[in-house]
Parts: C-alpha cells; structure tokens; sequence
C-alpha cells in the first residue's frame, strides 16, 4: 500500500472527529475530502481505519464505481450489509424497489443509530461522485442527522467529474461538517514519498525531476517510479548521491534524469482515457485541442479549435483543472505528457487528420509563426490545399533563417505530397529542396536536381537548375544527369551572343562543363586560350563571371600556360568581389584555393576561409563547414603544418563525407595522408562508398595512396610504377603544373635508390624546368631539393643551398625543414659540423613545429653523431638523475611513473626535464625519444 506521506493534518482533524463521537464530548459529523484526480484522497481514506480500531471504533466502508451508477443502492448496501448482517437489507435493489420509502429509510437510520450508541461507528465512501441515485439519497439523510449521532461519515469526491453536479451530492456538501481539498504534494513531499517506496536516499536532483514532471501528485509520481523500476529499465530508485565524485555518479544521476523526463507509463493511458471518456463534449473537444495546439497554446485558439464559444471555453478549462488534468497557472498544458498522448492515442486517423488541418489553417489565418502552422501539417497524412504549401515553405524558410536546414528539408519533402507528379510546381519544389539539401544531404540533392531537370520543359527553365548542382556532386553524378546539364548548355546557346540572365545561366554552366571534374583532356590548355580571350582584366561584375574565369584561372593554372605571379594577381581581384561564404563550396570557387596555395600566396586566402568556416559553423551546415575545413587542410598543408592538416582533414571526414565525395573532392585530404604517413588515414580514404570513376584523361588520386604505401613498405617498383602511371595520365590531363602534384620529384627519387640515376636526372631537369616557368618559391626551392638530392659532391651541396634560400621565400615550413635536414646530412658527410649542425637543429626544430616526427627523428640521430665525432658524449653534460629521469623519459614513461620509480615529486621531475631538454638543445619528448639509445647505453662520465 502507498504511504501516506504530508497529509498530518487532514488526519488529524478526521481523528479529531472521531475521538469526539468515542467520548461522546460532540455530535457526529461528516467530513469530505476533495481534490484533483491523483492527489491521494483513497489513501487517506485507507489510512483512518487502523486509528479507529484503536480508539474502539467500528469500520464499514464503500467505494462508487463509475460502471455501477445504475446499480440501485450498491453503495448503500457494501456500507450496511456488514454492519447490519441479521437485518433483511438484501438485494439492495430492494431498497429502491416498490417498498423504498421514508419508512425504509427511517428504519436503516434507526439501525445505524442504535448501533451507533453501543460502538461508535467510522463509516467511509471513496468516489462519492459514482454513487447511484439511492445511496446518495439515503447519504444525504444520515448527513442531515449525524450532528445526533455517534458517527464519523467521510466521504471522498473527485473535483471534475460530471456526477459532482447531481444536486443531492451539492446538498451533502454543503452539510459537511468540513470540507478537506487535496493538493499536489510540496516538492519535499514528493522527495519524502520516492523515499518511502525506495527504501533509500534520494538524490536532490532526481527529487526534483520526478516533482517537475508529476507536479507532486502521488498517483503520477507512483506511476513514473513503476515504470522506471521496471524489467528491463536499469533506473529510477533515484539513489545517487548527487556528487558524481570519482565514480562517475555524476553522470548516472544525469541519466535517471533523463529518464524521468522520457518515461511514459503505460498504466496511466487507460486511466486517463478513462477519465476523459467521462466527460461531457464540450471537456472532450477542448482536451484534444489542447493536445493538438501542444503545451502553451493560447486558450483563445484551443477553444476556437475545440468550436466553443467563450462561457464553454472557460468551463472546460475549469472542468479540467478541477480533475487535475491540465496545471493551474496561465500556461496551459497537462499534468504529465502521458495525457496529451492517452487524448491523441483516442483520436480516429480521419480524426486526427481534420483537426491538424484544421489547427494549421487556424494558425495560418491567425498570423501565428509559420512554423507552428507546417508542424501540424507534418501531423497530417496529406496537402493538397495551396495555402498548405505556402506554409509549408514559408516554414522551411523561417527554419532556414535559424540555422536549422534538416528542419526545413522536413517541411518541403511534406509539401512535394501535396504537388501534383509531374509539372513546374513540383518542379520549383524540388529546386528549392534540393538547395536546402545540399548543406546536409547532397545525394539527395543531387536526385531532386536532376528530377527537376526533367520535369522543367523550357531550357530557360533548366539553365538555372543546372546551375545550381554543385561540381562537386557533378563529379560521379550518373550519366544521364551529366548528359542533361550539357543537353541544356547547348539548347542555351554561346555566352557571347546572349544577354540578360540567359548570359549568366550560359556563364555558369561552362564553368561547371570547364570544371576538372568534368573536363575533357584538353581543356585545361584551352582554358588558357578562353582566359587570355576574355582580355588582361576580365570583367568580374557578376557571380556567374568570376565562377567562369575561377575554372579558366585554375585550368590555366593546372597547363602552366600562366604563371605564378599572374595566378596571383587574377585571384586576388576575385577574392575581392567575393564575400567569405560558406555556400561558396556549392560553386568553382574552392579551385581559388588551388591556385593560391600553388602560387604559394597564402595571405589573403587564409582569413578569407577562416572567415567562410565560422559562418559555417554558427549557421549548422555540415557539408559546407566539410568542404572549407578541405580548404583549411590544404591550407596548413601549404604552410607544412601537418598537425593543422591532419585536424582540419578529421573535421572534413567527419559527417561521412566519403559516403557522397570523390577523392577529386578530397584532394587536400589524400595529400595530407601521403605528406604525414598516415596509413590509417590512407585507408578511410580507400574505403568510402562512393567508388571514384576516373576516366581515361584524368588521373586517379588512389594511384598516389597506393604510391605511397608502397614506399612506406620499401616496395620500391611498385611505388614508382604507381607515381609514372600517374605522371602519364596527368600529362594526357594536361596537369602539367609541378605546385599542384610533385610526382616527378617522387619518381625522380625512386629511380636514384633503385641505381637509374640517368632517368632520375632526366625527371628533375624537366621538373625544375616548370617550375621556373610556374614561379612559386615552394616549386623551385622542392625541384632544386630533388635535383641536389640526387647529385653527389659539392654541386649537389651547391643546388641544397640554392633550395634552402629559395625556400625562405615560402610559407611552407616543412619544405624548409626537408632541404635543411638534406643539407645538414650532406655537410655532416663532408666534415664540416658547424655548419651541418646549425642546419640539422633547424631542421628538427622546423619538423617538431610541423608535427612530423620521422623527421625530428632524422635530425636528431644526426645531431647525436655529431656530438659524438667531437668525443663528448652529448649525455656527459646531465648530472646522475637528470640522466635517469631523461633515460626513463625517453621510452616513454610518464612523468607520474618517474617520480614514482625514483621516488621524488612529479614536481622534481619537470624541473629535471627542463634542464634536461635545454641541456640537450631538444624540444620536448619526441626529440627526447631520439635518443633512447644514447641515454641508456651508460657511455661518458656522470656528473654528481
């Protein structure tokens, strides 16, 4: 049985009233508890039958029930046949029948009098509000009498219920001694009562959302508690301590929160549907408003939706209350969600369907937020109505303007129902999705274009929508879709003899046919020819011009047939007639990047991107914040910053992006995974859905990655015919740019260490060729680093230097660091250690910034030789545990396990390490670890 927890003093003034009928000091009297539905008049009721029998009171009891109504004199006769068991009381219909009268009446009285005079009685009746006609009559009697007589009458009735209006129940009530009106327990109530039924402490917070979701009414709290300790749930005695400390307590408690808030027990819909089945039409219709409009809705609208007028509105509301269904205050919503839910669960779907619709034209008419309107359309099964559309997309672009893209995709996939199959409204629709859709779901994009291709019957029509598909969805689009966007290029017509928007349409979509995903193996030569066309300064006024001369700048770029500093100067003026947004992906621009970081002017691009990435992130777009963070990696792969490279490269794969992007897309990601080594990385890559379908004159990025594996792996033939084979198509492609892709440095290399000097020489001088013609510091400075690696003697020597000068007019650091590293060894070769030594610990200090460990680890053995061709052992300089910590350190053992292993402080440690380190001249650990050997091997004196 349920405790009966913070209702003292109700229990106290039915005790009251008992003691008084034992010692005869008063009359008897009748006491009615009231309240809500759930608020524990029963278990008050249950509660006062142990304190009577102690006090020598006899107990007889009754409850109405609402499908007993009809049973004449049932409740009458559960209250007398106990009491009165030799009296001919049965059947109760008998007391109503031919023979009921006042003689009848007065004869039970005069029984439950006399009684009453030798054992004071107790008499109780929960759910008054059910009784029938002839209880309630003979009720009514006893209460007009008990003041002389030795009994406690307490009855129960339910606030709301249609049988509180029979005017016997009224007259009973207002001859009541007291009325007693039950109310939700106080939240410290509602933390004393999941006590009792637990047995345990009760976390603080978990009180206080079982008490914000049940409002204190024990039936609810009991219900939420059953469901939470049910099979299966794993939660809800609520017994954290709420400090979470060390045990992650914490975060269970945050849970059974959770679970508080989402539990929906099952044993409360019949009850609630039962209550309201009750109710008359008028209660009815206003509850499925309410639940229809949701929590909050204004109660002029739900008495609108619900057809009352202002006085039924009102008394339905009151109804509701009253029954404890719907929470006192001037926001309207149920006692629990379970409610809502049983009013809905209740509903027909023809039902369902007319009042949703006819919500959202009532919030339509009524100029409330669109938005609220589209959601009640979401509800229904169909649109057909113009006004439904209109809503529907004037919701999809309110979620538009707060950052919410899936949100409104939602809204106008619901509206494409409500379109007809084939003709330009589905048409439009489809458009306005699919440019939803990009931002979040481009596959889906992609599709909706490519319908809407097909269902627009005027070129003039289809020229915009082909505009509109982002090249990076063109690349791997299927043939019929391609086919139709240069079917509808050629139905428009040339640029030059157009004006107007069909200009424009025309503009845009030779930029996506010129695009590299798409273009054929001369077209980046002829784009130089269409640029040079165009004049000295092309006109830049329009979106669709600078999107073409982007695609011609970045072509041109790719053939060589212009140079760096020229690449430069046109990028720049389109930088400055583009703001840095995100929704620059959708088009050529990203190829700007390309070409800036080809011509190693990375100044104006990088507060640019970073600029469209923050725009991208407040505004909650994923492919977007997916493609720039490619950008950024190309970005920091330019400036030699692998670690950057490798975040941003996490960033962009993050939302599946391989599931939809080409690794053409993904270019800056498959060289960052070949710059730092990063097989794993190689592998996701490898791995996506969408298999690149590279065609015969564009080269195939996968050739690079299996390139590259292969030299990680030593498989010397295997890299170098995947980097030829890749050289082979990029000529055919007309990729002829050695800033883009190196790959004849690549091969140059591999052809050295596998004895063709010849064929490497002949790579090299063809690769430094094109790079003086490109003019980017980053390309000479790496074709004078791959010329001089494969050159021996002070010539080669000679070219390292030259790189090393070069490259100080580069953003890229690791560049720096190669040569440097390169150089520093060739010096050490010749004896001259100075000089070697100044090169090698910039080197390993450039590497260390870059985050390429292999490198550092390079330098630093050749460091170390160094200090050992001197005969002073680079570790002679530590004293006895600095070389312990620095020896420990270097195989990686924390700084917690040194202090422990040499038992001094973590403290001790670090200081021992930063002198370590200076010592050294290493930065941090991963130089430390370069030295493992030298530090353990126990060579040199050791300082006290």
């Amino acid at each position: 049985m349920r405790p009966l927890l913070h209702r003292q003093k109700e229990l106290d003034l039915i005790t009251g009233a008992m003691d008084a009928v034992r010692h005869g000091s008063g009359g008897g009297s009748l006491v009615v508890v009231t309240g809500g539905l759930g608020t524990g008049k029963t278990a008050l009721l249950r509660a006062l039958p142990v304190r009577a029998e102690r006090r020598g009171l006899r107990v007889v009891t009754a409850s109405g029930a609402v499908f007993e109504r009809d049973f004449q004199a049932g409740v009458l006769g559960q209250l007398l046949t106990p009491l009165l068991p030799g009296t001919p009381v049965a059947p109760p219909g008998d007391w109503a029948g031919p023979s009921a009268g006042p003689h009848q009446d007065d004869r039970l009285l005069g029984m439950v009098a006399e009684y009453g005079a030798h054992t004071p009685l107790l008499m109780l009746v929960d759910d008054l509000q059910w009784a029938d006609a002839a209880s309630l009559r003979w009720l009514g009697l006893l209460a007009g009498r008990v003041a002389g007589l030795r009994v406690t009458l307490v009855v129960t009735l339910r606030e709301g219920d249609p049988g509180e209006d029979d005017p016997r129940l009224r007259q009973l009530v207002e001859g009541a001694s007291r009325v007693l009106r039950l109310g939700p327990l106080p939240p410290e109530g509602t933390a004393d009562l999941i006590g009792a039924l637990t047995g345990r402490p009760v976390d603080p917070a978990y009180a206080r959302a079982c008490h914000e979701v049940t409002g204190g009414r024990p039936l609810l709290l009991t219900a939420v508690l059953d469901a939470l300790s049910g099979p299966g749930e794993g939660a809800g005695d609520g017994t954290g301590d709420g400090t979470g400390e060390g045990t992650g307590e914490g975060s269970e408690s945050a849970d059974e929160v959770r679970a508080v808030h989402a539990v929906r027990p099952a044993a409360l819909y019949e009850r609630f549907a039962v209550v309201l089945r009750d109710q008359p039409a008028p209660v009815r219709e206003f509850a499925t408003a309410l639940a229809v409009l949701g929590d909050g809705a204004e109660e002029e609208l739900i008495g609108r939706l619900a057809g009352l007028d202002g006085t039924g509105r009102i008394e339905a509301l009151r109804v509701l209350r009253r029954l404890g269904l719907v929470c006192e205050g001037p926001a309207l919503r149920f006692v629990h969600p379970v409610v809502g839910e049983a009013v809905e669960e209740a509903m027909t779907p023809a039902e369902a369907e007319s009042i949703r619709v006819h919500a959202a034209l009532l919030l339509h008419l009524g100029g409330h937020p669109a938005e609220r309107a589209a959601a009640q359309l979401l509800a229904a099964s169909s649109c057909h109505e113009d006004w439904e559309g209109d809503v529907l997309r004037a919701a999809a672009a309110s979620a538009l303007r707060r950052s919410a893209p899936d949100t409104a995709a939602r809204y106008l996939r619901r509206a494409l129902l409500g379109s007809s199959p084939e003709g330009p409204d589905r048409a439009e629709l489809l458009v306005e999705l699919a440019v939803v859709e990009r931002d979040f779901a481009p596959r889906a994009a992609l599709r909706h274009l490519a319908q809407a291709l097909f269902l627009f019957p005027d070129t003039g029509q289809r020229a915009p929508v082909a505009g509109r598909i982002p090249p990076f969805l063109l690349d791997g689009a299927p043939s019929t879709t391609v086919d139709a966007v240069v079917r509808t290029a050629a139905e428009l017509g040339e640029a030059a003899t157009l004006t107007g928007t069909a200009r424009g349409h025309a503009l845009r979509l030779e930029a996506r046919l010129r695009h590299p995903a798409l273009a054929g193996p001369e077209e980046p030569a002829a784009c130089g020819a269409r640029l040079r066309a165009l004049g000295p300064a092309p006109c830049l006024d329009t979106a669709a011009e600078r999107e073409l001369v982007t695609v011609l700048l970045h072509g041109a770029a790719l053939a060589q047939t212009v140079n760096a500093a020229e690449a430069v100067a046109l990028a720049e003026r389109l930088l400055q007639h583009e703001p840095a947004a995100p929704d620059h992906v959708h088009t050529a621009l990203p190829l700007l990047t390309d070409v800036l970081v080809a011509a190693d002017s990375l100044t104006t691009i990088g507060p640019w991107l970073e600029t469209a990435y923050d725009r991208a992130r407040r505004e909650n777009t994923d492919v977007p914040r997916a493609l720039v963070a490619v950008e950024l990696t190309r970005l920091a792969l330019a400036r030699g910053d692998l670690t950057g490279a490798r975040a941003h490269a996490a960033e962009a794969l993050a939302p599946d992006t391989t599931d939809w992007a080409t690794l053409l897309t993904l270019a800056p990601v498959v060289l960052t995974a070949l710059e730092a080594r990063d097989t794993a990385l190689c592998e996701r890559l490898l791995s996506g859905r969408r298999e690149e379908a590279v065609p015969g004159h564009r080269p195939s990025l996968r050739r690079l990655i299996h390139g590259s594996a292969a030299v990680l792996r030593d498989d010397l033939p295997t890299a170098l015919d995947c980097f030829l084979e890749w050289g082979r198509a990029a000529e055919r492609a007309h990729w002829r740019n050695p800033a883009i892709v190196p790959w004849r440095t690549w091969a140059s290399a591999l052809h050295y260490r596998m004895g063709r000097p010849d064929r490497a020489h002949d790579l090299m001088e063809e690769e430094y060729a094109r790079a003086l013609n490109w003019g980017s510091p980053v390309a000479i400075g790496r074709a004078q680093r791959g010329k001089g690696a494969i050159t021996e003697g002070a010539r080669g020597i000679a070219l390292l230097r030259e790189s090393a000068l070069t490259l100080e007019g580069s953003a890229n650091a690791l560049e720096r660091a190669r040569t440097s590293l390169l150089l520093g060894r060739r010096l050490l070769a010749q004896g001259r250690q100075a000089e070697a030594e100044e090169r090698l610990t910039r080197a390993r200090t450039e590497a260390l910034d870059c985050g390429a460990p292999w490198m550092v680890e390079r330098a630093g053995r050749a460091l170390h030789g160094i200090a050992g061709s001197r005969g002073e052992d680079v570790a002679a300089t530590l004293t006895r545990t600095e070389r312990r910590v620095a020896a420990l350190a270097s195989r990686g053992a924390s700084n917690k396990a040194i202090a422990e292993r040499l038992e001094v402080s973590s403290r001790a440690v670090e200081k021992h390490l930063t002198h370590v380190y200076r010592k050294l001249r290493v930065d941090g650990r991963t130089g430390l670890a370069a030295m493992a050997r030298l530090l353990s091997d126990g060579a040199g004196p050791v300082h006290p």
